[in-house]
C-alpha cells in the first residue's frame, strides 16, 4: 500500500515539475521570437542603408562625374590623338659566381 502512494506521490511530483518547466520554456521561446523578430527588422535597415550607400558609391564612381571632377580641377580633355602606351614587364636575372 505504501509502496502505491508512494509511486503515485512521485507521479504527481513529476507532472507538477514537468508543468512549470513548460511553461517556462515557452517564456523563454516566446521572448527569443521577439528578439529575432527585432533583429530581422535591423538587418532589412542595414540592407537598405547597403543599398543606397552602393548607389551613391555608383554615381560618384561613373564617368560623367569623374569626368566633371576632372575639369573642375583643370584636367582637359584631349579629343585630338589617341596614345595607347603598352605596359612591359622587365624581368632582371642577376647572376653571382658564388
Amino acid at each position: 500500500m505504501k509502496k502505491s502512494i508512494l509511486i503515485i506521490l512521485v507521479l504527481v511530483i513529476s507532472i507538477i515539475s514537468l508543468a512549470v518547466l513548460r511553461t517556462v520554456l515557452s517564456n523563454v521561446l516566446s521572448t527569443s521570437g521577439l528578439e529575432v523578430g527585432k533583429i530581422g527588422s535591423e538587418i532589412e535597415i542595414y540592407k537598405t542603408e547597403n543599398l543606397l550607400i552602393k548607389e551613391k558609391l555608383y554615381r560618384e564612381e561613373s564617368l560623367h562625374n569623374v569626368a566633371s571632377k576632372a575639369s573642375e580641377l583643370g584636367f582637359l580633355e584631349n579629343k585630338d590623338r589617341l596614345v595607347i602606351i603598352p605596359r612591359t614587364t622587365v624581368l632582371t636575372i642577376v647572376l653571382s659566381d658564388n
